[in-house]
């Protein structure tokens, strides 16, 4: 009887090239799939099997289930591959830098230039906003109505307004520092894995238009 291996492809993954000799990365099944079958001699042997070797300047590639059972079937005979994952998986070489650290300060740059875009911008989303529905003159007509008396610019109305912005923001986007307030994945987050998402989508039918993707052939 053929023994059973369920194959689940991964949808990306990233793989360091000084890991696996210089820049020829070699792509394994273990790299791109979790392998699982009851008999581990053979779940062993299915792991180690090559996909695709990496050339000089080549950062990325994409492999598909087809190509990865193909290459099973072809070096490992007697057994029945389930395929449970994704159909194709994006497959990244990138520069040893990048995990250990050397490149770091480069990084930090590009994390503070994002930031400082971000907070400003926001900041300017804000106030065109508030410029908008002329929150100024809204608060000053409500503490007229309230106290009788004529708004002197800033009343307990823009005060609490202002700590009340702050605290909604903390709470939408779930962060406090480098604190979460709740377990739940923040919007930022999910928003990331949308783009993500479609950003993998897009790039495979791309390939796939192009010729590029290594699949069966």
């Amino acid at each position: 009887m053929a023994e059973i291996v369920y194959l689940e492809l991964r949808d990306r993954v990233q793989l360091v090239g000084e890991n696996t000799g210089g820049d020829h990365v070699c792509v394994s099944v273990a790299d791109v799939a979790g392998v699982y079958t009851k008999n581990a001699v053979l779940r062993d042997k299915i792991r180690n099997i090559a996909l695709y070797r990496f050339g000089d300047g080549e950062k990325r590639q994409i492999i598909g289930q087809l190509r990865v059972t193909k290459e099973i079937e072809e070096q490992v005979g007697g057994c029945m591959l389930i395929p449970v994952g994704e159909t194709d998986c994006i497959v990244e070489c990138i520069n040893p830098k990048w995990k250990d650290g050397k490149n770091r300060g480069w990084q930090n740059v590009k994390i503070g230039f994002v930031s400082l875009l971000c907070m400003f911008g926001g900041a300017f989303s804000v106030m065109a906003f508030h410029n908008d529905i002329s929150i100024t003159e809204l608060f000053a007509q409500i503490y007229e109505y309230v106290t009788g008396r004529p708004s002197g610019g800033c009343t307990i109305l823009e005060i609490s307004y202002s700590f009340g912005l702050l605290a909604g923001i903390l709470i939408f986007y779930n962060h406090i520092g480098k604190r979460r307030i709740t377990s739940d994945p923040t919007p930022v987050e999910v928003s990331m894995r949308s783009y993500e998402a479609d950003m993998n989508e897009a790039l495979v039918k791309a390939w796939e238009r192009e010729g590029k993707k290594i699949d069966v052939d």
